[in-house]
């Protein structure tokens, strides 16, 4: 397989920070529940989220990504220089493997004065080397678990192939179009024509397209999105890609790897905080 609204119009996604800094992605909040259904493809599912969360309403941007990168490499962090990429500023962040984005997100914490989530032996990972633990309880930013991102993504639907119904078109997300899939009705075919302009890759702005139905923007494709998942547990991209075929970008549909050496230009993520922090 190849690789709405909770804020007022999310003040068009986005928060301006103080003058000369980099804007910065509004959180939505994530209600707790249960999603609980049958979905055409995958069949009886049942996700559970026990308390409510904020999660970024948008991939982290190349723009944000270099922001708080470059702040990590005078603060401790000594192995993200020259890391990820992006096509332009309010593009996507990608490039990123899973470790690159759990140093990041502890990175991103610290520059905000909360906790980071993420230890190694009891020290906050800001290195690569040995297997993360997570502290939930921690004030600072991390990455969703499959379940929650499945949860937030599906957007309080049931039951539902993608965050707004059963068939897909490049109206609705940036993912590659063919014949061959019935559940794409989409009038162009390929990659997304809007956006396979220049050379690869063909992302799209964060927010171009419609939200979920908790304000999230481009659950379904633009770039993967890692998850976490603890010692011993694969490392799930979840999402799809703007070089995912309708298949890719369902909510159900998760790929797995190591995460440890993935980079690519298919790959980015999205943070999550506890509530009311």
């Amino acid at each position: 397989m190849r690789g709405v609204m909770c804020v007022t119009m999310l003040a068009l996604a986005w928060n301006g920070l103080a003058a000369g800094s980099v804007e910065r992605p509004v959180s939505v909040r994530i209600p707790a529940g249960v999603n609980a259904g049958k979905d055409l493809d995958f069949g009886d599912y049942s996700l559970t989220v026990e308390e409510p969360f904020h999660m970024d309403a948008t991939e982290v941007t190349w723009a944000l990504w270099r922001d708080v990168r470059d702040w990590a490499l005078t603060n401790g962090y000594e192995d993200l220089s020259g890391v990820g990429s992006g096509k332009a500023d309010d593009h996507p962040v990608q490039g990123v493997n899973w470790v690159d984005c759990v140093k990041w997100c502890n990175a991103r914490s610290e520059k905000e004065g909360l906790g980071p989530c993420y230890h190694v032996g009891g020290v906050v990972c800001r290195r690569s080397g040995g297997a993360p633990d997570c502290s939930f309880s921690a004030s600072g930013y991390r990455l969703p678990t499959h379940v929650e991102w499945e949860y937030a993504a599906r957007g309080g639907r049931v039951g539902k192939r993608y965050p707004w119904g059963d068939t897909i078109s490049q109206k609705q997300a940036n993912y590659y179009s063919h014949a061959g899939d019935t559940n794409d009705v989409s009038a162009t075919r390929g990659h997304h024509p809007e956006y396979a302009k220049a050379a690869m890759p063909f992302t799209s702005p964060v927010a171009s397209f419609e939200p979920n139905g908790y304000g999230l923007y481009d659950v379904a494709g633009n770039v993967w999105e890692w998850c976490w998942a603890p010692k011993g547990a694969s490392r799930t991209f979840r999402g799809g890609s703007w070089d995912a075929d309708g298949g890719g970008v369902r909510c159900g549909y998760r790929s797995e790897n190591s995460g440890n050496g993935e980079k690519s230009v298919f790959g980015g993520f999205r943070c999550v905080r506890r509530a009311g922090q």
